[in-house]
């Protein structure tokens, strides 16, 4: 699973604190969106992902090593520590059962334990044909859980993969609320979930804080956990703000009125940049290099980018470069494809697309896409070359790097209309029913060595037929790239996953699915009284670890 990012996702209001801790004990925190949902289960956004982080616990996440640990067991599977072992299936294949347990003093908001039989619910859900989760692969891999006691399970996966003792992707839900809502119609249920309808219910959550109110689209607050069995958060209470535009957001931490931007979902990168070079000494700020893709997601289905040599050309029209340098002082360098640099897996051995408005001339000629003069490109049936760029309404960085591509692929003879929507609208419908007639701008953020299973393989192409389950947006279908995604998934040594990682990477550059753009640096602005927030760089957002943030002027 990777994370939507719409590039800057805003909105704002401003609130009182009647009924929350006094102001000097609340940590108020400027974010830029607000989820479509705050069902777990049902979004893949990174904004969500920030707020749950702070009510919430995964069953295990890569950490800030960028390895695997356990956030909500006690020990990680492996075969060496006979956690895992490998088992026989019914198909004649051989999977992977893992042995699990959850820490015994775990509860939720409501002081309900929390237990294995929240999971099996859990599970259930995601494996309901009638519920379209966010992530249905997750479930799909699981053939058999069996409840030991209340805090110890075993789950047996569907294959051996090279990340065979990485249980991710479910998400606990508490049966004890819920299960009465779903059972009662699931294909309804999303809508009805008290996630939904009462997002303020305490049993909902098990972080070591609770959501106690929600003005949707606004704002969300959070007062610490009675019932949280980890290390006790020093911050007692939490408001997450959303704002509605740049200016809006910076002003209102120049006033005081927020303390903290988070580079997860705080300014784009172009904004902490201007905001350091003025007031940069009276805040810390940092930067962190991440695994966030930003590209253009190519809608194969229309036909003038349907032809590779299109696509091809449209990379070579652009000069990423001008981007990095003009709005990210040379941040944000151009990449090549969908690997980081920084992940071990990368190759540079993969073509490159320089800016090249020449070689950009000569694929669209070749692919019969032809110009007289100034004109635009046209066809032997005398249509234009023209499709339509889809961005986040929201986002006054996407909208400044939309109109240096308008501009460069005008000039090569492309005629490019600009769309933006709510991100809302665009995340929620337009991408995955594939309604876009062009190109689409957005970001993912994965974690290191992370499958492009998803938004790759061909049987992720949503459609209304899955319920448009999946993030194969962009239609690619090649089935030697789902066969070599098939075959990295399977092959437990790493030296040997390597070249295969390498191939792909050299099939993905070559065919431009998607047009990458670059891989994100992350900017954070912290009071300089705010200590121990520690970025990630990868989907597992900072928010995770918020018991071990404190404060300095108390």
């Amino acid at each position: 699973m990777r994370k939507l990012i719409g590039i800057l996702l805003l909105g704002w209001v401003t609130l009182t604190s009647a009924g929350i801790a006094q102001a000097n004990e609340t940590l108020k925190i400027g974010i830029s969106g607000y989820p479509e949902t705050l069902h777990p289960a049902f979004s893949s956004s990174a904004v969500q992902s920030y707020i749950l982080g702070f009510v919430r616990r995964p069953i295990m996440v890569y950490n800030h090593a960028w390895k695997i640990a356990c956030m909500l067991c006690d020990t990680v599977p492996s075969f060496d520590n006979g956690l895992a072992k490998k088992v026989p299936l019914a198909d004649g294949k051989e999977g992977v059962q893992l042995s699990l347990s959850l820490p015994e003093n775990a509860k939720w908001g409501d002081g309900e334990p929390l237990t294995t039989k929240d999971v099996a619910f859990s599970i259930a859900v995601g494996q309901n044909k009638d519920v379209a989760v966010a992530d249905k692969e997750v479930f799909d891999r699981i053939v058999d859980f069996k409840i030991v006691d209340d805090h110890h399970f075993t789950v047996t996966l569907d294959r051996i993969d090279y990340s065979y003792n990485a249980f991710m992707g479910v998400e606990i839900l508490p049966a004890h609320l819920e299960k009465p809502i779903f059972d009662e119609d699931p294909a309804t249920y999303q809508k009805r979930s008290l996630y939904v309808t009462a997002p303020a219910t305490p049993g909902l959550w098990f972080g070591p804080y609770l959501v106690t109110k929600v003005i949707t689209a606004s704002a969300v607050m959070l007062e610490e956990n009675p019932y949280w069995w980890g290390k006790k958060p020093q911050i007692a209470a939490i408001q997450l703000r959303n704002f509605e535009n740049t200016a809006a957001l910076e002003a209102s931490l120049r006033a005081g009125e927020i303390d903290y931007t988070p580079g997860e979902i705080g300014l784009s990168l172009d904004k902490v940049i201007g905001f350091e070079k003025r007031f940069g000494d009276q805040y810390d700020i940092i930067y962190k290099k991440g695994l966030s893709f930003y590209h253009l997601d190519v809608n194969s289905a229309f036909a003038p980018l349907g032809d590779r040599r299109v696509r091809q050309a449209l990379l070579y029209a652009i000069d990423r470069n001008e981007i990095s340098q003009k709005l990210f002082a040379g941040k944000n360098a151009p990449t090549l494809d969908f690997i980081h640099p920084d992940d071990p897996v990368f190759t540079d051995d993969v073509p490159h697309y320089q800016f090249d408005p020449e070689k950009a001339d000569a694929l669209l000629n070749d692919a019969g896409w032809t110009r007289t003069g100034k004109a635009m490109r046209k066809n032997a049936a005398g249509e234009t070359l023209h499709f339509t760029l889809y961005g986040a309404t929201e986002s006054s960085t996407g909208q400044l790097i939309q109109q240096v591509l308008q501009n460069r692929w005008k000039q090569a003879g492309i005629d490019v209309d600009i769309l933006n929507q709510p991100a809302r609208v665009l995340f929620g419908e337009t991408l995955p029913q594939r309604k876009f007639d062009g190109l689409a701008m957005f970001g993912w953020i994965s974690a290191p060595e992370h499958l492009p299973l998803t938004i790759l393989k061909s049987d992720q192409i949503p459609t209304a037929e899955n319920h448009y389950e999946g993030q194969n947006y962009t239609g690619y279908n090649n089935p030697k790239v789902d066969a070599l995604i098939d075959q990295i998934e399977l092959e437990l040594d790493f030296d040997k996953r390597v070249p295969l990682w390498h191939e792909l990477q050299k099939i993905y550059a070559t065919d431009l699915p998607a047009l990458p753009l670059y891989h994100g640096e992350s900017g954070f602005i912290f009071p300089k009284w705010l200590k121990g927030i520690r970025p990630t760089g990868h989907m597992y957002p900072s928010s995770l670890w918020a018991e071990e943030w404190y404060r300095t002027d108390q």
